[in-house]
């Protein structure tokens, strides 16, 4: 999958975006307007393509653990720090988001392809003159 974005946010919420639309379905193709109250989502990594696997795998673990389809995301934040400032992580990078989730069931969300994870398999985050690209693997 890919996503572009002008910021670091927005990139991460059009993942996020791609990730939901390839592992459910909703009735009548579109998300249901009410969903679960968000999840908050805190991930840390060493790098940008960390941060993006980190990212990912925690919105596919949230949606199998609540036997739910992820709906949409926020990112309030993506923030480089410096280095050895958060040593209890021990990353430079990190998102602040929230996710909705929307419970499995008839006509409600249902399950289109069983994301596993994703992968470091060709993962990328990067710079682009029109903002930012993100390519990711997934394991289905």
């Amino acid at each position: 999958m890919e996503a572009w974005a002008p910021d670091l946010e927005q990139l991460f919420e059009e993942a996020a975006s791609a990730l939901a639309e390839v592992s459910a379905d909703y009735p009548d193709a579109a998300p249901p307007a009410r969903a679960d109250r968000p999840a908050r989502v805190t991930v840390a990594a060493d790098d940008l393509e960390g941060l993006a696997f980190a990212w990912l795998n925690e919105l596919i673990g949230l949606a199998d653990s609540r036997h739910a389809a992820l709906v949409r995301t926020s990112v309030a934040r993506v923030q480089e720090s410096g280095p050895g400032a958060d040593a209890a992580w021990g990353s430079t990078w990190r998102l602040a988001g929230r996710a909705w989730l929307s419970p499995f069931g008839p006509g409600a969300a249902r399950a289109r392809r069983g994301v596993k994870s994703a992968t470091f398999h060709r993962l990328a985050v990067a710079r682009t003159p029109a903002g930012w690209r993100l390519r990711a693997y997934l394991d289905v």
